[in-house]
């Protein structure tokens, strides 16, 4: 694939901002979305673009692109952009750009729909309180995994929708929870006091036969965001914690022995006895039995 030519942005046919008609075959179009998503090849690249579309540029792998000249809205942003293995550069916001460099390696780029983009990562964004970065460069080893994989679905293989647009959204998601106003790090702001609503209705509901989406309702979430807040907040994953809190439970109760084991079983939440004696034994290396 021949590497893409220079673009004027006074040319009325470049008036969209869209680079999609100059990168290829290898690209991708999620309708349902408004996603574009395009593996770049090694060579040459020099953009000069009006009314950018918001987009989001992956580095997965080692070396980066040498970088002549970066500028976004008439900003020199040369020193402020990472160029090497891990990088994400996100221009969200959109804008005007000028690009010189030479990328050694595969990259991955995606085009967003202004009109659709907010409602493909609702709760990233809101996270960001709305406050959505002009531009941001982070290094993140999650999003080159993320990256690559897109890569070569889209080099070696037909497409698969849901696939390509999977990873784009996880990938969009990650770089949005890493950065806030183009510049600081956050980890899930505001989450906090969901995720101690989360907690009070397993507390309230541990003898119940929890699911992933009923906590996540009561913390008001989406089910994939709050399996990703809550491993981050507590550093357990929601199965893991419900399990742990359960046999807590249940070696408070063993001390009453007015309680039979199948009672106690059935009052933390395990499906039967033996399923509390298992996992009973497995963590604490003595039977519930044994402890009573």
């Amino acid at each position: 694939m021949k590497n893409p030519p220079a673009l004027d942005s006074r040319d009325d046919a470049h008036a969209s901002g869209s680079v999609q008609p100059y990168l290829g075959s290898m690209t991708h179009r999620c309708e349902a979305t408004g996603i574009t998503v395009m593996a770049l090849p090694p060579g040459r690249v020099d953009l000069t673009i009006a009314s950018f579309l918001p987009t989001l540029n992956v580095v997965p792998s080692r070396p980066g692109a040498r970088t002549d000249h970066y500028r976004f809205n008439g900003e020199d942003i040369l020193t402020r952009a990472h160029t090497g293995e891990g990088a994400a550069h996100a221009f969200f916001a959109g804008g005007d750009l000028e690009l010189s460099c030479y990328n050694h390696n595969w990259e991955c780029l995606v085009e967003y729909d202004p009109q659709s983009f907010e409602a493909t990562v609702p709760e990233a964004l809101e996270m960001l309180r709305g406050r959505v970065p002009d531009f941001a460069s982070e290094f993140d080893p999650a999003s080159c995994t993320l990256a690559c994989m897109a890569i070569s679905h889209l080099r070696f293989g037909t497409p698969d929708r849901l696939f390509v647009e999977g990873l784009t959204i996880a990938m969009t998601a990650r770089v949005l929870s890493l950065v806030r106003n183009g510049q600081d790090a956050v980890s899930f702001i505001g989450t906090d006091p969901r995720i101690a609503r989360a907690v009070d209705y397993i507390e309230t509901h541990l003898g119940e036969d929890l699911s992933v989406a009923a906590i996540a309702s009561a913390a008001a979430m989406s089910p994939s965001w709050f399996q990703t807040a809550f491993r981050t907040q507590t550093g357990q994953p929601v199965f893991a914690y419900v399990r742990e809190r359960r046999l807590e439970r249940a070696r408070l109760l063993l001390a009453d022995r007015r309680l039979s084991l199948s009672q106690i079983a059935y009052t933390c939440g395990f499906s039967s006895h033996s399923h509390m004696t298992r996992l009973h034994t497995a963590r604490y290396g003595v039977s519930p039995k044994q402890m009573r």
